[in-house]
């Protein structure tokens, strides 16, 4: 299959047919046209007001995608007809996870939505010992939802065809022996000094606002210390900065 980034069409805007949240079929299954309505199809006719001849792209949030154009407009849908063959995102390496820690006020919401738009691979929200947001019971699966839906929202807004990973909270004893293991710190060497990963992943844990306890100092003692600066960066800051210097250690 030929590869290609989604955003690279030029397209007026991206439709995800994600297999994660709405259980669709992938792209190679769809016909030749295709209705879209709902949320989308609203959105795209009714506020952003594509136009008979726009193209559009179709992906599964898995990756593959395909071009479209636009063929007929109605109340809220738009019809689309396939321009092209079923294409697929490349899988830039080293794969770059990030563990932070939400700031209370939108539990990572705007965090999650900066960190789709890099391109990161995977996204896993900490519980530590001075972290405020608490992810037990029904408000922790609400907020855990609002994140899944941040993750397409931003998808969708940078033409991003493959979703990435959401993996449920975690405390950071459950990450201390993963692969490629990075912790943003003030001290820790500049992250344009890192050398590949052997594993071809990177994972960085960004702590709270207080930073992490001693106990969880002492479960991260194996893993590589990274800066981005001389500051102290808040925690709604920090995970988007680290994430921006390691994607652009990416040949791509």
């Amino acid at each position: 299959m030929e590869t290609g980034w989604a955003a690279a069409f030029g397209a007026s805007a991206l439709v995800l047919r994600d297999r994660a949240l709405g259980g669709f079929e992938p792209p190679e299954a769809d016909a030749a046209t295709l209705v879209i309505d709902g949320a989308d199809g609203h959105h795209l006719q009714r506020v952003r007001r594509l136009a008979v001849g726009e193209t559009i792209v179709i992906a599964d949030g898995s990756g593959d995608w395909y071009p479209s154009q636009v063929v007929e407009v109605g109340d809220g849908t738009l019809t689309v007809s396939r321009a092209g063959a079923v294409r697929t995102e490349p899988l830039p390496l080293p794969r770059i996870s990030v563990a932070f820690a939400p700031a209370k006020r939108d539990h990572g919401v705007e965090v999650v939505r900066h960190l789709v738009e890099l391109g990161v691979d995977r996204l896993i929200p900490l519980t530590t010992r001075r972290g405020v947001v608490r992810w037990d019971g029904a408000r922790g699966d609400k907020a855990w939802t609002r994140l899944l839906h941040a993750i397409r929202e931003a998808a969708v807004q940078s033409h991003r065809a493959m979703l990435p990973i959401l993996d449920r909270p975690v405390n950071v004893g459950q990450l201390g022996h993963e692969p490629g293991l990075l912790v943003a710190d003030r001290t820790g060497i500049p992250v344009r000094e890192l050398v590949p990963s052997s594993a071809n992943e990177w994972l960085v844990l960004i702590g709270p606002e207080g930073g992490f306890d001693r106990a969880e100092r002492t479960a991260l003692e194996s893993a590589i210390r990274v800066r981005v600066g001389p500051h102290i960066l808040r925690s709604v800051t920090a995970p988007v900065a680290v994430a921006a210097a390691l994607v652009s250690l990416r040949p791509v």
